[in-house]
């Protein structure tokens, strides 16, 4: 005989584990968001042409799920008393261990009440405590309702419960209201590049650099943060990024890099700037993108200086060197790779050239110095 209700148990600690959500698993399965959400509330179960999936998905075996679906629930017949009476007539509804005694015997209605009154009483930080045993239907509403109000209480917790759509809107009130500091927080759970996009933008037009977007840069979609990135680096230099480089991601660092160099039609001194960074980026990226110049006919058939050569990643350096890079025999420094030789301008124009080249050579330095603080710090 099916057990629906030890099976719904099963079910979602399972899917807890994985930390997954209902419609992440319902993907996977290949069945509605309803679906799932019915078989964790105990009304229905799953067909059995589908446990061979549920089986991969949750990475439990399908014995195991079979077994949940009939054996006994270890859960006391009592639990399966409603307790709403129990809830509405408690003198503080906002007292968290008196709800939670309660919280497993509680309908759908009363449970969304209890969520919702603590979470605008004393914040969502509190009221999570709770949501173990709500479904995501619940959360749902109790995050559009909480949203609804005007409470100045902490709601971060219930953002991932919202619709796309309300997530989007309130980014956008609360940025056009100025609201940056309240907006922040927001922008990491919006998958609405065009939004992110915009905001990211606005904020670096506005102050000049990323630092307000630090607290969040590495939760943004990827997406933003390399467009963004790229036109940073081409505007201000890849040193720019000194003190970035544990925030980015390494991923992220490897796709702003071949942004970088496709930009200036991946020249020579595009490549010199990122060299010294490469041990930063992700190797199979940056690898994958040697390949590429290579079928599309890339010249690598250049000197450089053998130190800068020697110092790459061995499995960059390698690849190099066998598509036809090469240390320069007289060993001296390349102009393009580093400081080079004395320099005498010709001209003025030749002079202000060589300003800009020390400059940028100088705020690369500082960039390093930067880092080398922040990797202090951390050891500290």
């Amino acid at each position: 005989m099916f057990n629906m209700k030890n099976f719904a148990q099963f079910l979602v600690g399972k899917r807890r584990e994985k930390n997954i959500t209902q419609g992440q698993l319902a993907d996977m399965v290949g069945v509605s968001h309803q679906a799932v959400s019915k078989w964790e509330r105990g009304e229905s179960m799953p067909e059995i042409s589908k446990l061979s999936d549920l089986s991969s998905a949750l990475n439990v075996s399908t014995e195991d799920i079979l077994t949940a679906m009939h054996t006994e629930s270890s859960v006391p017949e009592a639990k399966a008393e409603n307790k709403d009476h129990e809830y509405y007539a408690l003198p503080d509804k906002t007292l968290v261990g008196d709800v939670c005694a309660l919280a497993p015997f509680l309908s759908k209605e009363a449970l969304t009440t209890a969520i919702t009154e603590i979470a605008i009483a004393k914040g969502s930080g509190i009221a999570k405590i709770l949501f173990k045993y709500a479904d995501e239907d619940i959360l749902r509403e109790v995050a559009l309702l909480v949203f609804a109000t005007d409470t100045d209480k902490g709601r971060l917790d219930l953002v991932p419960y919202l619709p796309q759509e309300e997530i989007t809107k309130l980014i956008l009130n609360r940025y056009s209201s100025g609201g940056i500091g309240s907006m922040l927080p927001l922008l990491p759970f919006s998958k609405d590049f065009e939004v992110v996009d915009m905001i990211f933008k606005s904020i670096v037009s506005k102050d000049g650099n990323w630092n307000a977007l630090k607290p969040v840069v590495s939760d943004l979609m990827p997406e933003v943060v390399v467009s963004n990135g790229i036109d940073y680096a081409v505007k201000h230099g890849i040193g720019c990024f000194g003190a970035w480089w544990g925030v980015l991601g390494y991923e992220n660092i490897a796709k702003i890099f071949i942004g970088y160099c496709r930009h200036f039609d991946h020249s020579f001194r595009a490549w010199s700037d990122i060299a010294p960074h490469l041990g930063r980026a992700d190797k199979r990226l940056i690898l994958d993108e040697l390949d590429k110049m290579k079928a599309d006919g890339y010249n690598f058939n250049f000197e450089v200086n053998p130190l800068q050569l020697q110092a790459l990643p061995a499995d960059i350096r390698d690849k190099l060197v066998e598509f036809g890079v090469h240390p320069d025999a007289r060993g001296v420094p390349n102009m393009n790779f580093s400081m080079g030789t004395p320099f005498v301008p010709n001209n003025f124009s030749e002079f202000e050239e060589y300003i800009q080249e020390l400059e940028s050579r100088i705020e690369e330095l500082e960039s390093r110095i930067d880092d080398l603080e922040d990797r202090l710090d951390d050891m500290e």
